[in-house]
């Protein structure tokens, strides 16, 4: 059995030190935490269905009897309650035991149903107004926008998994096989060189599939002289990569050989333009408009990127209708514009990028160029 970690890792200690921060001033005793990747983030113990909480003195996980070797392993410093009851019943318990009373949880990550039941266990074992249960918004989504080197490191890692897996995967595309089977196939490399898992379904789309942005592959067989999309990546060390690439099987239309170069022109000019102190809507606009001065405006739908690290999607979000945000150095986003043309196919460049103190990295290597996507 692996050995057991006795203490947190410096670069836990700074994320609860400033998770404490919020605490005092957002005027809490606690925090309630059960998003899965938020627990991971501060105390990297991986198992589901647990719930974390923080005072300004304690972290105390509760678990069940699946994961107690699992913490030991993962995260052996933490004090950690086996619970033998429901969830709500537990948190309830815990939250008496360290007679708090102003206790914050993340609103978007607990359902109407839990939050009742919770209340429930609190009135029910405590009186009413014992425990005061205080919503809060995206404080550790904001926490974990910025990414620390041991972060960026995990994310480099995924990256080149993801880039691996795709070489081996790119030479045995040939028409006739299934967009299925081309997925299996990313995820057996992907597997093979380390990843936990994918760190979404990879999406393998052929000729008109294409069109649809985040189509899910099926029997389908991959058509000659069509575009095929490729939007897959790799979870490694719990951190997610996302690239995407639009290959050409054979000769395409001009139409699209044309959007290919749009898209590509657009990504260029917004990794260009990405650096500290832009915001992501800007970022947005600048691809947003090469993309219709070119005339393919309504053919390009969704966000330009988004955030990625323990999750594929995180903040910050990089679409028109999001909050204006600052880049600051140490966010990692994906760069993804794209065009989409019903019945014909659809084009998407998409790599991950790390903010510098000085611009931008593109950390996301695979060849870009109209000539590389080409199958032959």
């Amino acid at each position: 059995m692996p050995s057991t970690v006795t203490r947190p890792k410096a670069y836990l200690k700074v994320r609860h030190r400033t998770l404490r921060e919020a605490l005092k001033a957002l005027r809490l005793d606690a925090m309630l935490i059960t998003h899965a990747p938020d627990v991971a983030y501060l105390t990297d113990f991986e198992g589901d269905e647990s719930a974390l909480v923080v005072t300004a003195g304690e972290f105390r996980l509760i678990t069940d009897f699946r994961y107690r070797q699992l913490v030991e392993m993962q995260a052996g410093w933490l004090k950690t309650v086996v619970r033998q009851t429901g969830m709500a019943q537990a948190i309830a318990d815990l939250l008496a035991k360290l007679k708090v009373k102003r206790v914050g949880f993340e609103a978007n990550q607990i359902t109407v149903g839990q939050h009742k039941a919770l209340e429930q266990a609190i009135r029910d074992g405590r009186g009413t107004k014992a425990v005061e249960l205080v919503p809060v918004e995206r404080v550790l989504a904001n926490m974990r926008k910025v990414k620390d080197d041991h972060e960026i490191d995990l994310i480099r890692k995924s990256v080149a998994v993801a880039e691996e897996a795709y070489g081996a995967v790119r030479a045995s595309i040939k028409a006739g096989l299934t967009e299925n089977y081309i997925a299996g196939l990313m995820i057996l490399e992907l597997r093979a060189r380390g990843a936990s898992d994918a760190s979404f379904p990879v999406v393998v789309a052929s000729g008109p599939n294409s069109a649809l942005p985040h189509y899910r592959p099926g029997e389908s067989l991959i058509q000659p002289d069509a575009p095929l999309l490729l939007d897959w990546g790799a979870v490694v060390g719990g951190y997610a990569s996302d690239i995407t690439r639009t290959l050409f099987v054979g000769h395409v239309s001009d139409r699209l050989r044309k959007a290919y170069k749009v898209v590509l022109e657009a990504q260029q000019a917004a990794i260009r333009f990405l650096r500290p102190g832009v915001t992501t809507a800007q970022a947005d606009r600048v691809a947003r408009g090469v993309i219709e001065e070119a005339g393919f405006g309504a053919a390009f739908g969704h966000s330009l990127g988004h955030g990625i690290g323990r999750e594929v999607h995180e903040l910050p979000e990089a679409r028109p209708a999001a909050p204006e945000e600052e880049l600051r150095p140490g966010m990692v986003l994906t760069v993804e514009p794209g065009i989409y043309l019903p019945g014909e196919g659809g084009i998407r460049i998409e790599d991950d990028v790390l903010i510098t103190h000085s611009g931008c990295e593109v950390l996301s290597t695979i060849d870009r160029s109209l000539e590389a996507c080409y199958l032959g």
